[in-house]
């Protein structure tokens, strides 16, 4: 068959977490076209055509898709990482499957996620956008300490910080306008429990459940995960209960096609919602974990749709109940020398993956952010007990020289 024949799908971004989507669409026979603005982006040699563009960039990617529309036969785009604007702007473009473009950044923006869930009174803390920290301050009088402060609108918790007094809001307010396009910053509640990443896909008015892994963070006040297990160790009910939240917040936002990845937080009172990207999991999560832990494949599932196909629910039902966990290893701060063990660590049994994402003479710097994370064993087992024991052999087995 000639590869302009063939239907054409377009990832955007190329970075490592988005190999196994890239793997997945060349095994359905896709003409796969990535695009990154990184023109060594370690995806692109999984893709038949690497094009450089930056994620963010909605237009510039609606611009390409139109002009290569009949060449490349694109028939879809999937959000390899947060750009589900850029991916709306493509299908809105193109007349595809997706969700219309006042939707996309409803879903990327944190503020005006909150505004809807207020209104629809979704349960989630309470919070508004600022610019001042005269602003913060009249929030705070409503909320008090402790609180957080966020960008509006990025990922990976960059600019996130808890905070117990105000002399610590200027310089978390700073943080998150400087990590936000939008130049503002949000602040909330501090709302305490255990945290949950909660995957459905809707199609066709319904939602479809996917997974929820328990999230595990460190390094306070910044808001670091340091593990994911998956699938939730959480009771049924309970996990009943977070779906019917994450359903509700995104019909709320009105994403009505596609995936929706919830953050949750399990309190006293009940699951409460943080936020809510049109697209799946980071982190591992759908790329590896679900997969490894249940069978599933949510990314070809949403892949499919996105051709316009119909959902092919027994890719999302599971065949298998293991526990998958992705576990990171922090060193230390400073200059990194050298890397040890790592083949030893990959010939233990039940190690899957080992990403490293730093290389001998890169620094190391302050874990502020879950995007300086650099080292992270992906393990599946019988039990959550026994993939953190094999963890814990991968990690005494990898050694990172630091200077």
């Amino acid at each position: 068959m000639n590869e302009a024949k063939k239907s054409a799908i377009i990832v955007v971004s190329a970075g490592i977490m988005q190999i196994p989507a890239l793997k997945i669409a060349k095994d359905m026979g896709l003409t796969v076209i990535a695009t990154d603005r990184n023109p060594d982006a370690v995806g692109f040699q999984y893709c038949d055509h690497a094009v450089i563009l930056d994620s963010k960039d909605a237009e510039g990617h609606a611009k390409f898709a139109r002009e290569n529309r009949e060449k490349l036969n694109v028939k879809a785009a999937f959000a390899g990482s947060d750009c589900a604007i850029t991916v709306s702007a493509i299908t809105n473009a193109l007349g595809l499957s997706g969700i219309p473009m006042d939707v996309a950044k409803r879903s990327n923006n944190k503020a005006l996620m909150k505004e809807r869930w207020i209104r629809d009174k979704i349960p989630t803390p309470y919070g508004a956008e600022v610019t001042t920290i005269k602003e913060a301050q009249a929030i705070l009088k409503h909320i008090g300490f402790p609180a957080i402060v966020k960008a509006v609108d990025n990922a990976a918790s960059r600019g996130s910080m808890k905070i117990d007094s105000e002399g610590q809001l200027q310089q978390a307010i700073e943080n998150a306008k400087a990590a936000s396009a939008t130049g503002t910053a949000i602040i909330e509640e501090y709302i305490v429990g255990n945290e949950q990443s909660v995957e459905s896909i809707v199609w066709q008015g319904c939602h479809y459940p996917v997974s929820i892994a328990d999230r595990i963070f460190g390094y306070h006040p910044y808001h670091i995960e340091t593990a994911h297990v998956d699938p939730s160790t959480l009771p049924s009910e309970q996990k009943k209960r977070i779906y019917e939240v994450a359903d509700a917040a995104s019909d709320s936002l009105g994403i009505d096609f596609g995936p929706a990845k919830a953050d949750m937080i399990w309190t006293a009172k009940g699951p409460m919602i943080l936020e809510m990207p049109a697209r799946l999991s980071g982190g591992f999560h759908s790329q590896y974990t679900t997969p490894l832990s249940s069978g599933k494949n949510p990314i070809r599932a949403v892949m499919e749709i996105a051709l316009g196909r119909d959902l092919d629910e027994t890719l999302i039902r599971g065949t298998q109940s293991l526990t998958s966990i992705c576990a990171g290893i922090f060193p230390p701060k400073g200059q990194l020398k050298s890397i040890l063990g790592v083949e030893d660590a990959l010939r233990i049994d039940g190690v899957e993956e080992v990403i490293i994402t730093k290389y001998p003479e890169d620094d190391i710097e302050d874990y502020i952010d879950n995007a300086r994370r650099f080292c992270w064993v992906i393990v599946v087992a019988s039990s959550k007990k026994r993939a953190f024991e094999i963890f814990e052999m991968a990690k005494n087995s990898i050694q990172f020289e630091v200077v």
